[in-house]
């Protein structure tokens, strides 16, 4: 019973209402103060709210009627006015839905998410949180996300599924830390103490839960810190009943002052277990009492379910056991109607289509990581392919220069050797006979004129005479001929 009571504060202190992306103009200005409000004074949300959907119709704002409508479903929520908060909220996704605009559709299935852990429904509301949390992922809503683990791990707990709401809040935390959420990282922490509580580890519950205190202390969130001084009286309960009943009278004098009914009756209850743990059973019945007198006035199943237990409990204890039964009787009905078999069945349906949906999802990851990989590799090979051919022509175009250049030395070179055969000159001294004017070669051998020359360079000789010569061979004399050769 007394995990039950706990259990129940955590769904109504989870932030969820956020502000309309892209929007300005009167009806944005007060959808924008009905946000800030819609924790610390639901009141004023809830007016603020309503002049923003009156303004909203007025001016024919979809998307601003729609945020509006959620500002007022989460004030009526607030108020465990369940029913009237439901249909606001379903109202309020249609509208988003209908305006194409999915960060707000994301915004209405969270509401009735909460809207319904609160009424027990367990399986509608792991349905829309689920049905958030796609969303969110699509559009990587990262801050959203943040609120639909929170949520979810709520609802998993309440479902007695530690380990998975342990892990839905651990991810929450690590969003909001990341993203400088300090408001939320407070009810993170609380919510996790509740799963260590629920799970019997009450030294981790109750450090999560004054983690959460000193967050809210220094915000000076009054409702706050009513919730984490109720956590951590639950865990004192376990060891001192007398310093819990003094944590929870804190914490009840908190709850009036901002006004939080539901919160007030939980805090009744967790009095009343006080109470029986000291063996006080009439107190103990009292306290149950008035938390069934707030329950007649707000929409609180879960918790009025505890109180009837929890009455039986304390009649038994008093000897009146007619009472007891009734008491007990009444709350066994409660609870089959909560939790029964086709809620049961429900829920593990959704959780499979849930688990089914995210193993499609990482397939399809896959397939796309190894197309992307194909791409790239497909890409590589033709890039490299290029490179190749690039580099051939290249080399080709170095030999065939290369090539070229050697062609062109080589008959430079042979050019040069034949102008150097035919342009040979005869340099230094040349010894000739004075007489006959045979010249001494390098080796000593005297030989004729012509000879040498033409040994030694590219001239050719033709013989002819001179006049002189001619008069003296030719004395009888006779005509000079102008060209002689042989």
């Amino acid at each position: 019973m007394r995990v039950l009571c706990v259990c129940v504060l955590v769904v109504l202190g989870a932030p969820t209402a956020l502000a309309q992306r892209g929007a300005s103009g009167p009806v944005a200005e007060l959808n924008a103060e009905a946000r800030l409000l819609h924790e610390t004074d639901p009141e004023r949300s809830l007016e603020v709210a309503e002049r923003a959907l009156v303004a909203a119709r007025a001016a024919r704002d979809v998307r601003g009627e729609a945020e509006a409508l959620n500002y007022v479903a989460f004030a009526h929520r607030q108020h465990s006015r369940l029913a009237q908060a439901r249909q606001l909220a379903i109202e309020s996704a249609r509208l988003f839905a209908q305006a194409g605009d999915p960060y707000g559709e994301s915004q209405g299935y969270n509401t009735l998410g909460l809207i319904e852990a609160d009424a027990g429904r367990f399986a509608d509301a792991l349905e829309y949180h689920l049905k958030a949390l796609a969303i969110r992922q699509r559009t990587d809503d990262r801050e959203g996300l943040a609120y639909t683990f929170n949520n979810l791990g709520n609802v998993y707990r309440n479902m007695a599924q530690y380990e998975q709401s342990l892990d839905y809040h651990q991810r929450a935390l690590a969003l909001k830390v990341e993203l400088g959420m300090r408001e939320s990282e407070a009810y993170s922490h609380h919510n996790i103490g509740l799963v260590h509580f629920a799970m019997g580890d009450y030294l981790a519950a109750g450090n999560a839960y004054r983690r959460g205190l000193e967050i809210r202390q220094s915000l000076d969130d009054i409702r706050g810190m009513a919730v984490s001084l109720n956590a951590i009286g639950s865990v004192e309960l376990q060891t001192n009943p007398a310093g819990a009943l003094k944590t929870f009278t804190q914490a009840l004098q908190l709850r009036r002052q901002a006004g939080d009914e539901r919160g007030e009756m939980a805090t009744e209850l967790n009095l009343g277990d006080a109470h029986h743990r000291l063996k006080a059973s009439g107190a103990a019945a009292s306290a149950y009492r008035r938390a069934l007198a707030i329950g007649d006035r707000i929409d609180a199943p879960l918790m009025r379910s505890a109180a009837l237990q929890g009455l039986a409990e304390s009649e038994a204890a008093r000897g009146d056991y007619r009472a007891a039964y009734e008491h007990h009787r009444q709350y066994v009905a409660k609870r089959d109607a909560i939790f029964n078999r086709e809620a049961a069945a429900r829920i593990q349906q959704l959780q499979v289509e849930h688990e089914t949906e995210q193993q499609q999802q990482q397939v399809i990851a896959v397939q796309q990581a190894e197309l992307a990989r194909e791409r790239t590799m497909r890409t590589a090979v033709v890039v490299i392919a290029i490179l190749v051919v690039l580099s051939l022509a290249l080399l080709y175009l170095r030999l065939r220069l290369k090539h070229q250049s050697e062609t062109r030395l080589r008959l430079q070179a042979e050019e040069l050797a034949q102008a150097l055969d035919r342009v040979q000159t005869l340099k230094g001294l040349l010894p000739i006979c004075a007489s006959c004017k045979k010249i001494r070669d390098d080796n000593g051998y005297w030989t004729q004129v012509e000879q040498y020359v033409a040994e030694h360079s590219a001239a050719e000789f033709t013989h002819s005479i001179c006049p002189t010569c001619f008069s003296g061979l030719y004395p009888q004399g006779g005509d000079y001929p102008v060209q002689q050769e042989s």
